[in-house]
């Protein structure tokens, strides 16, 4: 699980809502473990009333749509070259009211995410590769880049968020490139705070300098 801070859109820099990773399994029929993370999901949002975001981290992820609109998600991404029938996946949760999302992993072109754009309620940047958790210098120029032509196409209601390696080191180069939320896990749950909400507080601030500079 991981938590969410806004970026330039909020001084108050905050969890806004919980994100959920689920399932990490890829090209598979749907199997116990599967059903076991959807259950997670559900539980999760019996005990909220925040706002849950699910990233899908599989291939076929339009599998687990129908099952995250039964279960109450707010809002769902998945990685664009990870099912032939992107558009497909994003009607479906359209239809349902469902804010949605496309996920690009650092190695791909943000050409992939083209066709889609004028679509989508966000874009997720991923930050680190996948399997790591080390921030990846070369993303922020993708976040700088894509913020332009989203600008450009007056798509600028699109968040664009960044996601893997988020530190107090690297939030503020990642603002200042043009992210608007920011997804944090280790910082925050690997912590040596005493409890969480220290933890968030501590990976605010820069975060919030930052963006009450970009603000005026």
């Amino acid at each position: 699980m991981s938590t969410t801070l806004p970026a330039r859109r909020h001084r108050r820099c905050r969890s806004q809502h919980r994100q959920v990773p689920a399932p990490r399994h890829h090209g598979r029929p749907l199997h116990t473990r599967d059903q076991v993370g959807l259950r997670t999901v559900a539980a999760i949002r019996h005990h909220t009333s925040l706002p849950l975001d699910v990233h899908l981290q599989t291939l076929k992820p339009e599998r687990y749509i129908d099952d995250l609109i039964e279960i109450g998600a707010d809002r769902v991404c998945f990685h664009v070259d990870a099912t032939t029938d992107v558009g497909t996946a994003l009607d479906t949760l359209q239809m349902a009211g469902i804010r949605k999302g496309l996920v690009l992993n650092p190695d791909l072109g943000l050409e992939l995410l083209d066709p889609y754009l004028g679509r989508l309620d966000f874009v997720v940047l991923m930050t680190s590769r996948p399997g790591t958790s080390t921030f990846d210098p070369t993303v922020p120029d993708k976040i700088r880049t894509l913020r332009t032509t989203l600008y450009n196409l007056h798509l600028d209601t699109v968040e664009l968020v960044a996601d893997g390696g988020i530190t107090t080191i690297t939030a503020p180069q990642t603002i200042d490139a043009g992210a608007d939320t920011l997804v944090a896990g280790s910082a925050i749950f690997s912590s040596t705070d005493p409890d969480l909400s220290t933890a968030v507080h501590r990976l605010a601030q820069p975060v919030q300098t930052t963006a009450t500079v970009r603000e005026h």
